[in-house]
């Protein structure tokens, strides 16, 4: 009887199982392979702050980065001795001057990069702006409308500690003035430490690249992260970032670290090299790429190009 009973269960069990459907693997999230682990090499400042992530980098640098967000846009501060240079402002979601006033009392000075939303949603908070006097960044500087980037900042593409004061569904980038019109090359002084601004254009009509040649650190934006690197929009150039390549390895024996403006930080100025060469296989016809829907993606390990197709350097698709 006891042998009936407990066949008579495992049939029943085991039509059960039958009748399940495996489950479907999850698709992987742009979050999975977070945390990053070369943050893990810095000291983290405690903030009071959740959305940002604080780390002392040098004794005289703070990488303020965003982890929460797909971007992962990292800003820089730089401290001298009379004033503070604020590399880059974020996407405006965090109080980002209330993270900068715990680090320091110095006077700020803000300099962007380039003029992207992801790197000057937060210069409205800051009194002191300095940028370039090109009709691209007065544009951005106008601001860009919840219409305008709103896709760019939806529950897809945040993974946690969304401030609560943060209405998602108003996001937008709020207009700013720039106080001080900076030339190419022109060094900006904080006090005892000299930043030298650069025009790379390329990946943006205004972007730049600062040197501070005494700390050994070049502060690259978006013309170099270990990532995909686009130059494919209507406002980039892939003219413009190959000399800009040429005009970064000009530096390479000046740095050792790279500091990009997304995903990772203090790179190796190898990068430099690397960065050279690839943008020269990209203009040679020969240099296989991935095909994409009016792009052509160029793989170079740690990092990708992605250009336009056909390209836009006097050379056809063919």
């Amino acid at each position: 009887m006891i042998k009936k009973i407990a066949l008579t269960l495992f049939s029943i069990l085991f039509m059960s199982s039958c009748d399940k459907q495996p489950e479907a693997p999850a698709e992987p999230k742009w979050h999975d392979a977070l945390p990053r682990e070369s943050w893990s090499q810095f000291e983290k400042v405690d903030v009071g702050n959740s959305w940002f992530e604080v780390y002392k980098v040098t004794d005289n640098t703070y990488a303020i980065y965003e982890p929460f967000q797909w971007q992962e846009a990292i800003s820089y501060l730089l401290l001298g001795s009379d004033n503070a240079l604020l590399v880059d402002t974020l996407q405006g979601v965090g109080d980002l001057k209330s993270v900068v006033d715990q680090l320091t009392n110095l006077p700020i000075i803000v300099m962007n990069t380039h003029s992207h939303y992801d790197h000057v949603s937060s210069n409205y908070q800051f009194e002191t702006i300095y940028g370039l006097d090109t009709p691209y960044t007065a544009g951005n500087a106008k601001g860009h409308s919840n219409a305008d980037i709103g896709s760019s900042m939806t529950m897809d593409t945040i993974w946690k500690n969304l401030p609560e004061e943060f209405d998602i569904t108003k996001y937008e980038s709020k207009a700013y003035e720039i106080d001080k019109f900076v030339n190419d090359g022109e060094i900006i002084d904080i006090g005892s430490r000299e930043i030298q601004v650069i025009f790379t254009p390329g990946h943006s009509p205004d972007s730049v690249i600062l040197v501070d040649k005494a700390n050994r650190m070049m502060f690259t934006g978006d013309t170099f992260y270990p990532a995909p690197i686009y130059v494919y929009s209507e406002t980039t150039s892939l003219e413009d970032f190959f000399i800009t390549s040429q005009i970064m390895f000009g530096y390479r024996n000046d740095v050792d670290y790279l500091m990009p403006g997304h995903n990772e930080t203090m790179q190796p100025a190898s990068y430099l090299d690397e960065l050279r060469a690839a943008t020269m296989a990209v203009i040679n016809p020969t240099t296989p790429f991935e095909q994409g829907r009016n792009r052509r993606t160029y793989n170079f390990g740690d990092f990708s190009i992605i250009v336009k197709d056909p390209l836009d350097f006097g050379i056809n698709a063919e």
